[in-house]
């Protein structure tokens, strides 16, 4: 199942990001078992008006891009 949630502040302006999380649920429980961030995006824009930095912050913060 694909959420979207807020998660850590943006490294470039402090807004929360808007996270996109891939959960993977067992038929056993009803919670969620495994999660995965497939996406983080600024709800500022920062992801789109400053490409170069943003890679590099969150490249640094979280080893990906």
């Amino acid at each position: 199942m694909k959420i979207t949630r807020y998660g850590d502040p943006c490294p470039l302006c402090g807004t929360p990001l808007l996270l996109d999380v891939l959960q993977v649920r067992s038929a056993q429980y009803d919670f969620p078992t495994a999660e995965r961030v497939t996406r983080r995006q600024c709800p500022g824009g920062c992801h789109v008006n400053q490409p170069e930095q943003w890679k590099e912050a969150i490249h640094s913060r979280y080893g990906d891009c």
